[in-house]
Protein backbone atom coordinates (compact mmCIF):
# COMPACT_ATOMS: atom_id res chain seq x y z
CA UNK A 1 0.00 0.00 0.00
CA UNK A 2 1.40 3.85 -0.92
CA UNK A 3 2.05 6.22 2.28
CA UNK A 4 -0.13 8.37 3.09
CA UNK A 5 2.02 10.09 6.08
CA UNK A 6 2.18 13.80 4.26
CA UNK A 7 -1.40 13.74 2.94
CA UNK A 8 -2.21 16.74 4.67
CA UNK A 9 0.60 18.17 3.44
CA UNK A 10 -1.25 22.16 1.40
CA UNK A 11 -0.60 21.30 -2.33
CA UNK A 12 -0.23 23.80 -4.46
CA UNK A 13 -1.46 21.33 -7.68
CA UNK A 14 -3.93 20.69 -6.17
CA UNK A 15 -5.18 23.89 -5.31
CA UNK A 16 -4.41 24.84 -8.92
CA UNK A 17 -6.61 22.44 -9.67
CA UNK A 18 -8.98 22.75 -7.48
CA UNK A 19 -9.99 26.47 -8.34
CA UNK A 20 -10.94 25.28 -12.15
CA UNK A 21 -13.27 22.60 -10.51
CA UNK A 22 -14.88 25.00 -8.01
CA UNK A 23 -15.63 27.38 -10.94
CA UNK A 24 -17.38 25.01 -12.44
CA UNK A 25 -18.78 22.99 -10.13
CA UNK A 26 -20.00 26.77 -8.33
CA UNK A 27 -20.68 28.31 -11.10
CA UNK A 28 -21.42 26.05 -14.24
CA UNK A 29 -22.71 22.86 -12.83
CA UNK A 30 -25.43 23.70 -10.16
CA UNK A 31 -27.99 27.35 -11.06
CA UNK A 32 -27.40 28.05 -7.30
CA UNK A 33 -25.40 26.77 -3.74
CA UNK A 34 -26.84 28.10 -0.98
CA UNK A 35 -24.58 27.79 2.06
CA UNK A 36 -26.06 28.37 5.36
CA UNK A 37 -24.32 28.37 8.91
CA UNK A 38 -21.01 29.80 8.16
CA UNK A 39 -20.83 31.28 11.28
CA UNK A 40 -20.47 27.62 12.74
CA UNK A 41 -17.69 27.25 10.48
CA UNK A 42 -14.36 27.45 12.80
CA UNK A 43 -11.37 29.12 11.51
CA UNK A 44 -8.57 27.62 9.46
CA UNK A 45 -6.10 26.11 12.04
CA UNK A 46 -8.79 24.97 14.62
CA UNK A 47 -8.93 21.40 14.08
CA UNK A 48 -12.41 20.21 12.93
CA UNK A 49 -14.04 16.83 12.05
CA UNK A 50 -16.64 17.51 9.49
CA UNK A 51 -19.54 14.98 8.63
CA UNK A 52 -22.68 14.99 7.18
CA UNK A 53 -25.28 12.62 4.82
CA UNK A 54 -24.54 11.04 1.95
CA UNK A 55 -26.87 10.54 -0.72
CA UNK A 56 -25.09 11.86 -4.39
CA UNK A 57 -22.05 9.47 -4.94
CA UNK A 58 -18.97 11.91 -5.46
CA UNK A 59 -21.34 15.56 -5.86
CA UNK A 60 -21.60 15.15 -2.11
CA UNK A 61 -17.75 15.62 -1.43
CA UNK A 62 -17.35 18.14 -3.87
CA UNK A 63 -20.16 19.81 -1.92
CA UNK A 64 -18.15 19.89 0.99
CA UNK A 65 -14.95 20.52 -0.68
CA UNK A 66 -15.96 23.77 -2.27
CA UNK A 67 -18.04 25.29 0.23
CA UNK A 68 -15.34 26.52 2.20
CA UNK A 69 -14.93 30.62 1.74
CA UNK A 70 -10.90 30.23 2.75
CA UNK A 71 -10.54 27.04 0.15
CA UNK A 72 -8.59 25.09 2.53
CA UNK A 73 -7.54 21.57 1.55
CA UNK A 74 -9.46 18.93 4.07
CA UNK A 75 -8.59 15.10 4.23
CA UNK A 76 -11.68 12.64 3.07
CA UNK A 77 -12.00 9.13 4.33
CA UNK A 78 -13.51 6.62 1.62
CA UNK A 79 -14.38 3.35 0.96
CA UNK A 80 -11.03 1.02 0.67
CA UNK A 81 -12.20 -1.11 -2.46
CA UNK A 82 -11.26 1.77 -4.91
CA UNK A 83 -8.16 1.74 -3.53
CA UNK A 84 -7.23 -1.62 -4.97
CA UNK A 85 -8.26 -1.29 -8.35
CA UNK A 86 -4.42 -0.34 -9.43
CA UNK A 87 -1.59 1.12 -8.26
CA UNK A 88 -2.66 4.45 -10.46
CA UNK A 89 -5.97 5.12 -8.76
CA UNK A 90 -4.61 4.47 -5.44
CA UNK A 91 -1.78 7.46 -6.06
CA UNK A 92 -4.43 9.42 -7.77
CA UNK A 93 -6.63 9.27 -4.48
CA UNK A 94 -4.21 9.99 -2.12
CA UNK A 95 -3.09 12.98 -4.38
CA UNK A 96 -7.17 14.27 -4.02
CA UNK A 97 -6.75 13.62 -0.22
CA UNK A 98 -8.44 10.57 0.61
CA UNK A 99 -7.85 7.69 3.02
CA UNK A 100 -9.06 4.40 3.18
CA UNK A 101 -10.74 2.61 5.39
CA UNK A 102 -12.47 -0.98 4.71
CA UNK A 103 -15.37 -2.46 5.07
CA UNK A 104 -15.52 -6.15 5.89
CA UNK A 105 -17.11 -6.82 2.77
CA UNK A 106 -14.23 -4.60 1.42
CA UNK A 107 -10.66 -6.58 1.64
CA UNK A 108 -9.20 -9.21 2.78
CA UNK A 109 -8.55 -8.90 6.72
CA UNK A 110 -5.08 -7.57 6.63
CA UNK A 111 -6.78 -4.81 4.58
CA UNK A 112 -9.61 -4.53 7.57
CA UNK A 113 -6.13 -4.43 10.19
CA UNK A 114 -4.77 -1.49 8.14
CA UNK A 115 -7.48 0.29 9.46
CA UNK A 116 -6.02 0.85 12.49
CA UNK A 117 -3.04 2.70 10.97
CA UNK A 118 -5.61 4.86 8.85
CA UNK A 119 -7.48 5.90 12.51
CA UNK A 120 -4.05 6.91 13.60
CA UNK A 121 -2.88 9.23 10.87
CA UNK A 122 -6.78 10.64 10.67
CA UNK A 123 -6.13 11.00 14.18
CA UNK A 124 -2.39 13.13 14.06
CA UNK A 125 -4.16 15.28 11.53
CA UNK A 126 -6.69 16.32 14.09
CA UNK A 127 -4.27 16.61 16.61
CA UNK A 128 -2.39 18.83 13.69
CA UNK A 129 -4.89 21.33 13.45
CA UNK A 130 -6.24 19.97 10.08
CA UNK A 131 -9.56 19.39 8.33
CA UNK A 132 -10.56 16.04 8.29
CA UNK A 133 -14.32 14.79 6.44
CA UNK A 134 -16.02 11.94 6.38
CA UNK A 135 -19.70 9.96 5.89
CA UNK A 136 -20.66 8.25 8.71
CA UNK A 137 -23.03 6.19 6.50
CA UNK A 138 -20.24 4.81 4.70
CA UNK A 139 -21.87 4.82 1.52
CA UNK A 140 -24.48 7.00 -0.02
CA UNK A 141 -28.11 6.45 -0.10
CA UNK A 142 -30.79 6.33 -2.88
CA UNK A 143 -33.18 8.87 -1.51
CA UNK A 144 -33.84 11.73 0.95
CA UNK A 145 -33.41 9.07 3.94
CA UNK A 146 -30.01 8.20 6.71
CA UNK A 147 -28.88 4.96 6.89
CA UNK A 148 -27.17 4.30 10.13
CA UNK A 149 -23.86 5.82 11.05
CA UNK A 150 -20.47 3.36 11.14
CA UNK A 151 -18.30 2.65 14.08
CA UNK A 152 -15.37 4.22 11.80
CA UNK A 153 -16.10 7.59 12.48
CA UNK A 154 -16.08 7.53 16.26
CA UNK A 155 -13.40 5.21 16.04
CA UNK A 156 -11.67 8.00 14.87
CA UNK A 157 -13.03 11.13 17.16
CA UNK A 158 -12.48 8.50 20.19
CA UNK A 159 -8.80 7.75 18.83
CA UNK A 160 -7.72 11.65 18.11
CA UNK A 161 -8.92 12.69 21.29
CA UNK A 162 -6.80 9.84 23.12
CA UNK A 163 -3.58 10.42 21.62
CA UNK A 164 -4.25 13.99 23.04
CA UNK A 165 -4.55 12.43 26.26
CA UNK A 166 -7.53 13.84 26.12
CA UNK A 167 -6.66 17.48 25.70
CA UNK A 168 -6.95 18.30 22.13
CA UNK A 169 -9.78 21.01 21.63
CA UNK A 170 -11.56 19.94 18.82
CA UNK A 171 -15.34 19.20 17.54
CA UNK A 172 -17.60 17.61 15.39
CA UNK A 173 -19.08 19.70 12.85
CA UNK A 174 -22.16 18.22 11.49
CA UNK A 175 -23.65 19.11 7.62
CA UNK A 176 -26.24 18.37 5.89
CA UNK A 177 -26.56 18.63 2.11
CA UNK A 178 -29.53 18.87 -0.13
CA UNK A 179 -30.30 18.81 -3.71
CA UNK A 180 -33.58 20.14 -5.92
CA UNK A 181 -32.62 17.43 -8.27
CA UNK A 182 -30.01 14.81 -8.39
CA UNK A 183 -29.18 13.73 -12.42
CA UNK A 184 -29.10 16.76 -14.27
CA UNK A 185 -27.15 20.17 -14.53
CA UNK A 186 -28.92 23.27 -13.57
CA UNK A 187 -30.16 21.87 -10.20
CA UNK A 188 -30.00 23.90 -7.22
CA UNK A 189 -27.73 22.84 -3.98
CA UNK A 190 -28.14 23.82 -0.15
CA UNK A 191 -25.40 22.63 2.57
CA UNK A 192 -26.43 23.58 6.03
CA UNK A 193 -23.93 23.71 8.26
CA UNK A 194 -24.66 22.65 11.90
CA UNK A 195 -23.38 24.26 15.37
CA UNK A 196 -20.01 22.09 16.16
CA UNK A 197 -20.56 20.05 19.07
CA UNK A 198 -18.19 18.11 21.88
CA UNK A 199 -18.50 14.89 22.71
CA UNK A 200 -16.14 14.67 25.61
CA UNK A 201 -19.02 13.95 28.02
CA UNK A 202 -18.13 9.91 26.78
CA UNK A 203 -14.45 10.17 27.38
CA UNK A 204 -14.90 8.00 30.72
CA UNK A 205 -17.43 5.45 28.91
CA UNK A 206 -14.74 4.95 25.92
CA UNK A 207 -12.18 4.41 28.13
CA UNK A 208 -13.90 1.37 30.17
CA UNK A 209 -16.48 0.46 27.28
CA UNK A 210 -15.71 1.78 23.78
CA UNK A 211 -18.18 0.21 21.80
CA UNK A 212 -21.29 1.74 23.76
CA UNK A 213 -19.37 4.82 23.73
CA UNK A 214 -19.33 4.80 19.81
CA UNK A 215 -22.85 4.04 19.43
CA UNK A 216 -23.56 7.49 21.96
CA UNK A 217 -21.54 9.23 19.82
CA UNK A 218 -22.96 8.13 16.58
CA UNK A 219 -26.61 8.41 18.04
CA UNK A 220 -25.85 12.15 18.96
CA UNK A 221 -24.07 13.09 15.25
CA UNK A 222 -26.77 11.15 12.79
CA UNK A 223 -29.29 13.29 15.40
CA UNK A 224 -27.59 16.48 14.60
CA UNK A 225 -27.31 15.86 11.15
CA UNK A 226 -30.78 14.65 10.59
CA UNK A 227 -32.25 17.29 12.60
CA UNK A 228 -31.58 19.73 9.75
CA UNK A 229 -32.81 17.37 6.92
CA UNK A 230 -35.12 15.38 5.19
CA UNK A 231 -35.83 11.84 6.70
CA UNK A 232 -38.24 9.75 4.98
CA UNK A 233 -38.05 6.26 7.26
CA UNK A 234 -40.96 4.93 5.44
CA UNK A 235 -38.48 3.15 2.68
CA UNK A 236 -41.76 1.41 1.55
CA UNK A 237 -43.79 4.13 0.08
CA UNK A 238 -40.57 6.39 -0.57
CA UNK A 239 -41.54 6.28 -4.21
CA UNK A 240 -44.72 8.27 -2.73
CA UNK A 241 -43.75 10.61 -0.25
CA UNK A 242 -41.51 11.93 -2.99
CA UNK A 243 -44.27 12.82 -5.20
CA UNK A 244 -45.80 14.59 -2.35
CA UNK A 245 -43.14 16.39 -1.67
CA UNK A 246 -42.94 17.92 -5.52
CA UNK A 247 -46.88 18.23 -5.52
CA UNK A 248 -46.48 20.24 -2.30
CA UNK A 249 -43.48 22.20 -2.64
CA UNK A 250 -44.91 25.51 -4.06
CA UNK A 251 -47.87 25.31 -2.14
CA UNK A 252 -46.02 25.08 0.97
CA UNK A 253 -43.72 27.75 0.59
CA UNK A 254 -45.99 30.13 -0.48
CA UNK A 255 -48.27 29.28 2.38
CA UNK A 256 -45.48 30.22 4.38
CA UNK A 257 -44.00 33.07 2.34
CA UNK A 258 -47.24 34.92 2.73
CA UNK A 259 -47.53 34.92 6.57
CA UNK A 260 -45.89 37.40 8.47
CA UNK A 261 -44.85 35.34 11.34
CA UNK A 262 -42.65 33.35 9.45
CA UNK A 263 -38.87 33.45 8.88
CA UNK A 264 -37.21 34.73 5.60
CA UNK A 265 -35.70 31.50 5.38
CA UNK A 266 -39.23 30.47 3.19
CA UNK A 267 -38.04 32.76 0.33
CA UNK A 268 -39.93 31.09 -3.01
CA UNK A 269 -36.32 31.91 -4.48
CA UNK A 270 -33.84 30.06 -2.58
CA UNK A 271 -33.70 26.64 -2.63
CA UNK A 272 -33.55 26.33 1.22
CA UNK A 273 -37.71 27.06 1.28
CA UNK A 274 -38.00 23.79 -0.71
CA UNK A 275 -35.76 21.75 1.45
CA UNK A 276 -38.00 23.27 4.65
CA UNK A 277 -41.11 22.10 2.81
CA UNK A 278 -39.98 18.63 2.40
CA UNK A 279 -39.12 18.54 5.88
CA UNK A 280 -42.62 19.61 6.68
CA UNK A 281 -44.88 17.34 4.28
CA UNK A 282 -42.84 14.40 5.22
CA UNK A 283 -43.88 15.15 8.90
CA UNK A 284 -47.37 15.87 8.11
CA UNK A 285 -47.39 12.33 6.39
CA UNK A 286 -45.63 10.72 9.03
CA UNK A 287 -48.71 12.18 11.34
CA UNK A 288 -51.26 11.03 9.18
CA UNK A 289 -49.32 7.22 9.19
CA UNK A 290 -49.20 7.33 12.76
CA UNK A 291 -52.79 8.16 13.86
CA UNK A 292 -55.27 7.32 10.81
CA UNK A 293 -53.78 3.93 8.62
CA UNK A 294 -56.66 3.91 6.69
CA UNK A 295 -56.68 7.19 5.01
CA UNK A 296 -53.02 6.71 5.07
CA UNK A 297 -53.28 3.65 3.16
CA UNK A 298 -55.59 5.95 0.94
CA UNK A 299 -53.03 8.54 0.74
CA UNK A 300 -50.29 6.12 -0.98
CA UNK A 301 -52.28 4.22 -3.31
CA UNK A 302 -54.09 8.19 -4.84
CA UNK A 303 -50.32 9.10 -4.84
CA UNK A 304 -48.99 6.06 -6.98
CA UNK A 305 -51.77 6.22 -9.46
CA UNK A 306 -51.09 9.92 -9.79
CA UNK A 307 -47.30 8.98 -10.22
CA UNK A 308 -48.06 6.50 -12.56
CA UNK A 309 -50.65 8.09 -15.01
CA UNK A 310 -48.19 11.25 -15.05
CA UNK A 311 -45.92 8.75 -16.81
CA UNK A 312 -48.42 6.92 -19.05
CA UNK A 313 -49.20 10.74 -20.26
CA UNK A 314 -45.75 12.13 -19.97
CA UNK A 315 -47.09 14.92 -17.92
CA UNK A 316 -45.09 17.19 -15.04
CA UNK A 317 -46.70 17.76 -12.11
CA UNK A 318 -45.90 21.51 -12.18
CA UNK A 319 -48.33 21.65 -15.53
CA UNK A 320 -51.01 20.65 -13.28
CA UNK A 321 -50.53 23.34 -10.70
CA UNK A 322 -50.43 26.03 -12.66
CA UNK A 323 -52.21 25.53 -15.90
CA UNK A 324 -50.17 27.46 -18.87
CA UNK A 325 -52.02 29.99 -20.86
CA UNK A 326 -52.56 29.63 -24.31
CA UNK A 327 -50.96 32.47 -25.55
CA UNK A 328 -47.76 31.89 -22.90
CA UNK A 329 -47.72 28.72 -24.83
CA UNK A 330 -47.38 30.46 -28.00
CA UNK A 331 -44.57 33.11 -26.32
CA UNK A 332 -42.67 30.77 -25.38
CA UNK A 333 -42.82 28.76 -28.68
CA UNK A 334 -41.79 31.93 -30.49
CA UNK A 335 -38.89 33.15 -28.00
CA UNK A 336 -37.26 29.25 -28.69
CA UNK A 337 -37.33 30.11 -32.48
CA UNK A 338 -35.80 33.31 -32.19
CA UNK A 339 -32.73 32.05 -29.98
CA UNK A 340 -32.67 28.40 -32.30
CA UNK A 341 -29.56 30.09 -34.15
CA UNK A 342 -27.83 30.18 -31.02
CA UNK A 343 -28.88 27.01 -29.79
CA UNK A 344 -27.56 25.08 -32.50
CA UNK A 345 -24.28 26.75 -32.51
CA UNK A 346 -23.77 26.20 -28.87
CA UNK A 347 -25.37 22.22 -29.44
CA UNK A 348 -22.92 21.60 -32.57
CA UNK A 349 -19.92 22.22 -30.71
CA UNK A 350 -20.51 20.88 -27.57
CA UNK A 351 -22.36 17.81 -28.54
CA UNK A 352 -19.37 15.51 -28.45
CA UNK A 353 -18.25 16.69 -24.94
CA UNK A 354 -21.95 17.24 -23.58
CA UNK A 355 -23.10 13.56 -24.89
CA UNK A 356 -20.96 11.37 -23.98
CA UNK A 357 -20.87 11.80 -20.69
CA UNK A 358 -24.63 11.32 -20.98
CA UNK A 359 -23.80 8.06 -22.78
CA UNK A 360 -21.53 6.52 -19.80
CA UNK A 361 -24.30 7.02 -17.85
CA UNK A 362 -27.21 5.10 -19.79
CA UNK A 363 -26.80 1.82 -17.73
CA UNK A 364 -25.98 2.56 -14.73
CA UNK A 365 -27.11 0.12 -12.77
CA UNK A 366 -26.77 2.90 -9.33
CA UNK A 367 -28.18 6.20 -10.88
CA UNK A 368 -27.02 8.11 -8.18
CA UNK A 369 -23.52 7.79 -9.70
CA UNK A 370 -24.51 9.84 -13.07
CA UNK A 371 -24.15 13.28 -12.23
CA UNK A 372 -20.86 12.22 -10.63
CA UNK A 373 -19.67 10.35 -13.75
CA UNK A 374 -21.07 13.44 -16.16
CA UNK A 375 -19.43 16.41 -14.16
CA UNK A 376 -16.36 14.73 -13.57
CA UNK A 377 -15.47 13.03 -16.94
CA UNK A 378 -16.91 16.23 -18.79
CA UNK A 379 -14.76 18.60 -16.61
CA UNK A 380 -12.06 16.53 -16.47
CA UNK A 381 -11.69 15.06 -20.22
CA UNK A 382 -13.86 16.26 -22.75
CA UNK A 383 -14.89 19.78 -22.63
CA UNK A 384 -10.96 20.60 -22.11
CA UNK A 385 -9.90 18.12 -24.96
CA UNK A 386 -12.71 18.89 -27.32
CA UNK A 387 -12.62 23.14 -26.73
CA UNK A 388 -8.73 22.80 -27.95
CA UNK A 389 -9.21 20.11 -30.59
CA UNK A 390 -11.53 23.08 -31.63
CA UNK A 391 -9.39 25.95 -31.55
CA UNK A 392 -6.78 23.75 -33.52
CA UNK A 393 -9.39 23.60 -36.46
CA UNK A 394 -10.41 26.65 -36.32
CA UNK A 395 -6.72 27.92 -36.33
CA UNK A 396 -6.26 26.20 -39.58
CA UNK A 397 -9.09 28.26 -41.12
CA UNK A 398 -8.36 31.70 -39.60
CA UNK A 399 -5.95 33.36 -37.24
CA UNK A 400 -5.63 32.21 -33.37
CA UNK A 401 -7.90 35.48 -32.12
CA UNK A 402 -10.70 34.03 -34.26
CA UNK A 403 -10.18 30.53 -33.02
CA UNK A 404 -9.92 31.55 -29.18
CA UNK A 405 -13.18 33.60 -29.96
CA UNK A 406 -14.86 30.87 -31.48
CA UNK A 407 -14.15 28.35 -28.63
CA UNK A 408 -14.88 31.20 -25.95
CA UNK A 409 -18.72 31.67 -27.50
CA UNK A 410 -19.17 27.46 -27.72
CA UNK A 411 -18.29 27.64 -23.85
CA UNK A 412 -20.27 30.13 -23.19
CA UNK A 413 -23.05 28.98 -25.00
CA UNK A 414 -23.00 25.24 -23.64
CA UNK A 415 -25.22 26.00 -20.95
CA UNK A 416 -27.50 27.98 -22.64
CA UNK A 417 -28.22 25.70 -25.41
CA UNK A 418 -28.73 23.10 -22.25
CA UNK A 419 -31.62 24.92 -20.65
CA UNK A 420 -32.75 25.64 -24.43
CA UNK A 421 -32.96 22.10 -25.05
CA UNK A 422 -35.15 21.62 -21.10
CA UNK A 423 -37.50 24.72 -22.11
CA UNK A 424 -38.01 22.82 -25.64
CA UNK A 425 -38.86 19.92 -23.61
CA UNK A 426 -41.36 21.54 -21.30
CA UNK A 427 -42.56 23.38 -24.50
CA UNK A 428 -43.43 20.22 -26.10
CA UNK A 429 -45.19 18.55 -22.83
CA UNK A 430 -47.28 22.24 -23.06
CA UNK A 431 -48.60 21.45 -26.44
CA UNK A 432 -49.22 18.00 -24.83
CA UNK A 433 -50.93 19.43 -21.93
CA UNK A 434 -53.26 21.49 -24.25
CA UNK A 435 -54.16 18.86 -26.60
CA UNK A 436 -55.24 16.95 -23.75
CA UNK A 437 -57.56 19.39 -22.15
CA UNK A 438 -59.07 20.30 -25.42
CA UNK A 439 -59.60 16.92 -26.58
CA UNK A 440 -61.43 15.99 -22.77
CA UNK A 441 -58.75 13.32 -21.62
CA UNK A 442 -60.42 11.49 -19.08
CA UNK A 443 -57.22 10.71 -17.59
CA UNK A 444 -56.54 14.19 -17.24
CA UNK A 445 -59.81 14.77 -15.49
CA UNK A 446 -58.68 11.97 -12.94
CA UNK A 447 -54.98 13.43 -12.60
CA UNK A 448 -57.04 16.76 -11.17
CA UNK A 449 -58.98 15.26 -8.56
CA UNK A 450 -56.22 12.92 -7.28
CA UNK A 451 -53.95 15.91 -6.65
CA UNK A 452 -56.89 17.78 -5.14
CA UNK A 453 -57.95 15.10 -3.11
CA UNK A 454 -53.59 14.81 -2.14
CA UNK A 455 -53.10 17.68 -1.63
CA UNK A 456 -56.24 17.92 0.43
CA UNK A 457 -54.99 15.02 3.14
CA UNK A 458 -51.76 16.40 4.09
CA UNK A 459 -52.59 20.16 4.58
Amino acid sequence: MISFDHINDYDRLYQFLNNYFRWMHNKVYYKEIQVLGLENLPPKEYPIFAISNHHNAVMDPLAMLYMYPDHRQPVFIARGDIFKKNDFIAKLLRFLKILPTFRTRDGDREDVKSNLSTFDLAARILNEGGTLTMFPEAGHQQGKYFATFKKGFPRIAFRAAEISDYSLDFKILPMYIYYTEYFNMGAKQVIVIGEPFAFNEFYELYKTEPNNAYLSLNAKAREAVRSMGVDVTDHEHYAQYDMLMTMARARTIARHFQSPTDTPDWNPKRPYSALLSDREVVAAADRLRETDTPRFAQLMENVAEYRTSLERLRLRDWELENPVAFSNILLRGLLLLISLPLFLFGFINNFIPFNTSYLLTRNLKDPFFSSSIRFVFSSVVMFPLCYIALFVIVLCAANWWVALIYVLLSALLMPFQYRWKRAFIKFLSLCRFRRYERTGNLTLARLKSLRANILKSID
